[in-house]
C-alpha cells in the first residue's frame, strides 16, 4: 500500500543522544523532514567523556562539524599499557600511528560538549524537543504517530528508536512484530544483552605524572582502570567484572546508589594507575562522578514495520576501546543512505511500505558484519585489561606487547578506513597513508554492487570483516607470535598478518559457510 503523499516524509528520532543527533545531521544534509523527542534534555550533565574515532571524525568533517569539535580538546598522542604495579609494560604514539594512516585524530571530548557542540550545529533547532517521553506508537495508512506521555502526538513516516540499550523504542517494536507474527522476535533475541561488567567513572582535574594527553590503561585480576587525559581534565574509569550471581540478561537491570559507587571505590582506593598515582588520589579528587553496568550484545533483528533502531538500542559494545559513539553515527550514515536511496526512487511519492522495509532491510544487513566486528573488538579489549583468566592475562601482559601499539594501531586504522559516509555530500577529506575504502572504489571505477560488497557486505562472502575473521585473525596471531616468541627482542610480524586483506581472503571458505 502507498502511504499518504500529502506532507513530505518525515522520520520520527527517539533520543537526542549521540546517535539521534547525527542522524539528525544527515537527514538536513539530505533534506528530509524530522524531529527529535528526547526524555530528557540535550547535552545533560551526565557522563564523562566520549572517545571519537577516525571513522566518526571523517563523519563530522563531511557534515561541517569536525573544526568546532576540535576546538574544545587537544588531539590525544601517547598510549599506555600498564602492569598492577602501575608501571608501563608497553607504550608508544599510538593515536599518531592512527591518524597518520587515516587522515584523522581520535578526539576525547566531554559528552556533554559534544553532544552541545552536535546540537549547536543544526540547522533546525525548533525540531528538536525535550521533555518529550514516548508513551505508545501508533503506525496505520502508510503513517507512523508517536504518543507522548503528556498527551502530545507527533505524526510522521518511520520512527527511529535511538534511545540507549534500555530503548523503550525497540520493546515497543518488539510488541507489535509478535502481535503481526507470532515469534517473530524470539525470547533468545530479548536476552541478548547481558551485564558482565560495572564500571565507575568521574572527572577530575589534570594532576602531574599522567601526561595532557596521554591515554593509561592499567590491569589487575578482574579490574581495569582507564584514564583519558586532556589539559585541564582526566576522565577516569573504573572496570570491574561482577560474580556471576550478579550477572544478569535483559529484563533484568542492575540499579546502584551513591553508596555502591563509593563502595566499589574503597576497593579499590590504594591500587596504582602509574608510577606515582594511586586510585583514590584521584577519585578524591572528582568533581563528577557515576556508576554504570556495561551492558553487551548485538541484536539481529533492527527494524519491522514503520519503526528501526539505531545505536546502543540494537548493538551495545563496553567503552574500553571507545567504539560506541563512532559507531552509532556509522549507524545514521548508513540508515540515510538507504532512506534517500529509496526516497529518489519516486521523488514525486513516498515509498511505499514494501519499499521503506527493503530500505531498511538494507540498512540492517549493511551494518551487521560491521557492529559485530567492533562487538567482539570490545568484548575482547574489556577481559584482556581485566585480566578476565589465564589466557587474557598471558595475551595482554607477554604476547601482545611483541607486536606493539603501532601495529595495534595500524590494525585500528584499517578497520577505521572501512566505514560509510554519506553518498550525496561532496566534501574535501582528509587523507593519510591508507585510502578509505569508498575513495578506493570511486578511483576504480568500480561498480555499485562491488562496493557494496566491500563496504556494507551482507555475510555472504568472503571480504567481510565479522566475529568469524577476527576470531581466525586472532588465532593466527597468536600463534604465529608464540611460534617467534624464542626468537628474542620484539616480534617481526608477517606482512600477511599485518593486512587484514589477506585474512580475509584466507578464510573466505570458512565465512561463506
Amino acid at each position: 500500500m502507498a502511504a499518504a503523499k500529502d506532507k513530505p516524509f518525515k522520520v520520527l528520532i527517539v533520543g537526542g543522544g549521540v546517535g539521534g543527533l547525527t542522524l539528525a545531521h544527515c537527514l538536513e544534509k539530505a533534506n528530509i523532514d524530522y524531529v527529535v523527542l528526547d526524555k530528557g534534555i540535550i547535552a545533560p550533565p551526565w557522563g564523562t567523556s566520549i572517545s571519537i574515532h577516525p571513522n566518526g571524525c571523517r563523519i563530522l568533517d563531511q557534515l561541517g562539524i569536525l573544526e568546532e569539535a576540535e576546538k574544545h580538546c587537544v588531539a590525544m598522542e601517547r598510549f599506555y599499557n600498564r602492569k598492577s604495579s602501575g608501571h608501563p609494560f608497553d607504550y608508544d604514539f599510538f593515536f599518531q600511528a592512527v591518524r597518520s594512516r587515516t587522515g584523522y585524530t581520535t578526539l576525547t571530548i566531554e559528552r556533554r560538549q559534544f553532544l552541545q557542540t552536535l546540537y549547536d550545529t543544526l540547522i533546525h533547532k525548533d525540531r528538536i524537543h525535550e521533555h518529550a517521553r514516548v508513551k505508545e506508537i501508533v503506525e496505520g495508512n502508510g503513517t507512523a504517530k508517536v504518543l507522548l506521555d503528556d498527551g502530545t502526538e507527533h505524526r510522521g513516516d518511520l520512527v527511529i528508536g535511538a534511545d540507549g540499550v534500555h530503548s523503550l523504542v525497540r520493546e515497543l517494536m518488539w510488541k507489535k512484530a509478535n502481535e503481526t507474527i507470532d515469534g517473530y522476535i524470539p525470547a533468545a533475541e530479548k536476552r541478548t544483552m547481558k551485564t558482565t561488567y560495572v564500571a565507575i567513572i568521574a572527572i577530575v582535574p589534570q594532576m602531574p605524572g599522567l601526561g595532557p594527553n596521554h591515554m593509561h590503561s592499567t590491569s589487575f585480576d578482574k579490574v581495569s582502570f582507564l584514564m583519558l587525559c586532556q589539559p585541564d581534565n582526566i576522565y577516569l574509569a573504573a572496570h570491574f567484572k561482577l560474580p556471576a550471581e550478579e550477572q544478569c540478561r535483559w529484563p533484568n537491570r542492575l540499579r546502584f546508589t551513591e553508596a555502591d559507587m563509593e563502595a566499589y571505590a574503597r576497593k579499590v582506593a590504594d591500587l596504582p594507575v602509574s608510577e606515582s598515582v594511586l586510585f583514590g588520589e584521584l577519585w578524591r579528587r572528582k568533581t563528577r562522578a557515576h556508576i554504570v553496568s556495561l551492558e553487551e550484545g548485538v541484536l539481529k533483528h533492527w527494524h519491522f514495520g514503520r519503526v528501526a533502531l539505531m545505536g546502543d538500542a540494537c548493538h551495545k559494545v563496553t567503552p574500553n576501546a571507545g567504539f560506541g559513539g563512532s559507531t552509532a553515527m556509522e549507524d545514521a550514515v548508513t540508515l540515510t543512505n538507504h532512506l534517500k536511496a529509496a526516497l529518489d526512487v519516486h521523488p514525486s511519492k513516498k515509498p511505499s511500505d514494501v519499499e521503506l522495509t527493503d530500505a531498511l532491510e538494507g540498512y540492517n544487513k549493511a551494518r551487521m558484519p560491521r557492529v559485530t566486528e567492533m562487538f567482539w573488538v570490545s568484548w575482547a579489549l574489556t577481559r584482556l585489561q581485566a585480566y578476565d583468566g589465564w589466557p587474557m592475562y598471558i595475551l595482554q601482559r607477554w604476547i601482545l606487547p611483541r607486536f606493539g601499539l603501532d601495529f595495534v594501531g595500524g590494525q585500528v586504522a584499517q578497520s577505521c578506513c572501512q566505514a560509510p559516509q554519506l553518498d550525496f555530500v561532496p566534501y574535501k577529506q582528509r587523507q593519510g597513508t591508507l585510502k578509505w575504502s569508498d575513495t578506493k572504489i570511486k578511483e576504480a571505477g568500480a561498480s555499485a554492487t562491488k562496493a557494496k560488497r566491500l563496504i556494507d557486505p551482507d555475510g555472504t562472502k568472503a571480504g567481510q570483516f565479522n566475529a568469524r575473521a577476527w576470531f581466525v585473525y586472532a588465532a593466527a596471531v597468536i600463534c604465529s607470535v608464540i611460534w617467534l616468541s624464542g626468537v628474542g627482542g620484539r616480534a617481526q610480524v608477517p606482512v600477511g598478518l599485518m593486512n587484514m586483506d589477506g585474512v580475509r581472503e584466507s578464510v573466505a571458505s570458512l565465512m561463506a559457510a
